[in-house]
């Protein structure tokens, strides 16, 4: 029985010492962000090497749990659609903790894009039904994990590099491999 209260003994005195929200109103709050980034699109399957370079603009809410929500689009420079220019809509959820200054987020995201087999330019190697089989792996939708271990906060703003996504789109979950290397990162929080 001495077990229980113990623990209970420790419970209490750990939550004493725990700020209160009149003491630290800017702890209980959710933080709001607008950010935007930039980096290089890689998808990989076969018959499938495309590169692309990618800005996005987002909105992100830190709740003092340690979680965030985001949304935002996404402008994909491609050469191999008939435009050069994909669009994506996202959202995610991610583990965002504060230790001091290093601001590090894992998470996942979700998405559609106009970035599809179906809208894709023939390569000169392959014949136009050749191509639209070995294409049929990107579909409206995507799912990746995002790993941004390199982001900082100083003051309002919230800076990074270096942020990796790997992803497949959807349907076909698996058949084609996406990679998103995130070159550089800003957020202003408000």
């Amino acid at each position: 029985m001495r077990i229980p209260w113990l623990w209970l003994a420790l419970v209490v005195s750990g939550l004493h010492s725990l700020p209160s929200r009149a003491e630290s109103p800017a702890a209980s709050s959710v933080v709001h962000s607008i950010g935007a980034d930039y980096g290089v699109f890689l998808y990989q399957s076969t018959g499938l090497p495309i590169s692309a370079g990618g800005a996005s603009l987002l909105y992100r809410a830190r709740f003092p749990v340690g979680i965030s929500i985001s949304a935002g689009v996404r402008f994909l420079h491609v050469d191999r659609m008939p435009n050069g220019v994909a669009f994506e809509g996202f959202v995610g959820a991610q583990l965002s903790p504060e230790i001091g200054v290093w601001r590090p987020l894992a998470g996942i995201e979700l998405g559609t894009t106009t970035l599809q087999s179906a809208s894709l330019s023939t390569e000169p190697s392959y014949s136009p039904a050749e191509y639209t089989s070995k294409q049929t792996p990107l579909g409206p939708s995507y799912a990746g994990f995002v790993l941004s271990p390199l982001r900082f906060c100083v003051r309002r703003i919230t800076f990074g590099g270096l942020g990796l996504q790997l992803g497949t789109h959807l349907p076909d979950f698996g058949s084609a491999v996406r990679i998103q290397l995130v070159a550089a990162h800003v957020e202003w929080s408000f």
